[in-house]
């Protein structure tokens, strides 16, 4: 049974009179494992490199500026140990103490990127950062979020620019 009663607070937990057991957890078992297999699927990228501060895009500019940004943070910082991209292609931190490296992954690049390709840069703790470009649409933002939820991110923020919404504000102000 797959739902999301107990994370929207709908489960019932005045029922337990008749001993059913209580949640041990947000989601159910079944819906766990749905959404790992999901985001493998829509990200390209195994679910041990997530880290748990997440930040999404629909602008493949900010991608390319979070890649160079990621690959200047590992040249200054040992503390992140690698950089994975879709088709857990591994750049290895140089500066990172090897006993710190994760497990060994694919070095070839994939051809065609996923449909919400995501980007680590890992920490040993977890607490990197995972970048996804969700694309376009506001279905692949509700799809990637409801299956990012079961991770139970710190942190999770949009990076986008608007339309101009206020008059304080014009055509490619940031917004956060």
């Amino acid at each position: 049974r797959i739902d999301d009663k107990i994370a929207n607070g709908e489960f019932d937990l005045t029922r337990n009179k008749t001993r059913i057991p209580r949640p041990l957890s947000l989601f159910t078992a079944e819906r766990v494992d749905f959404s790992l297999d999901r985001l493998y699927h829509y990200t390209g990228t195994a679910i041990k490199y997530f880290q748990r501060f997440v930040l999404l895009t629909n602008y493949s500019m900010y991608t390319d500026q979070f890649l160079d940004w990621c690959h200047a943070r590992m040249k200054e910082d040992p503390e992140y140990t690698a950089l994975v991209e879709p088709g857990d292609h591994v750049t290895f931190n140089s500066r990172s103490v090897p006993s710190k490296l994760p497990h060994s992954a694919s070095s070839t690049r994939v051809a065609v990127l996923p449909q919400c390709p995501a980007y680590h840069l890992t920490r040993p703790d977890g607490n990197g950062i995972t970048f996804i470009n969700i694309g376009v649409g506001p279905s692949n933002s509700k799809t990637i979020t409801d299956h990012l939820a079961v991770l139970r991110p710190h942190c999770w923020i949009m990076l986008g620019h608007c339309a101009g919404l206020r008059r304080s504000q014009n055509l490619g102000d940031y917004v956060l």
